[in-house]
């Protein structure tokens, strides 16, 4: 019973990582799209391959994703620079 559980649980996590992984490479592959869309300077939320919120802030983007019954913690969210924006480290 506990490994059918676990496997459960760690097929459920992958899944997860999976859907998270796609929408970053979305969101990366369609980043001149989302410019294009009004979407430069804010942060976006995406989840199956689009846009399901935006905002001035990541709490903002946090809060509306709360109010549509998403947890955050499982949504790709990132902000979106404009066009030839070098970010250095």
């Amino acid at each position: 019973m506990y490994n059918v559980l676990r496997d459960k649980m760690i097929n459920q996590e992958l899944e997860l990582l999976k859907d998270f992984e796609s929408n970053s490479g979305w969101f990366y592959k369609n980043i001149s799209i989302i410019r294009k869309d009004g979407f430069t300077g804010k942060f976006v939320a995406v989840k199956n391959k689009k846009v399901i919120s935006s905002g001035d802030s990541v709490d903002l983007v946090i809060s509306s994703l709360e109010d549509q019954g998403e947890n955050p913690a499982y949504i790709f969210i990132e902000f979106v620079h404009p066009e030839g924006f070098t970010l250095i480290l």
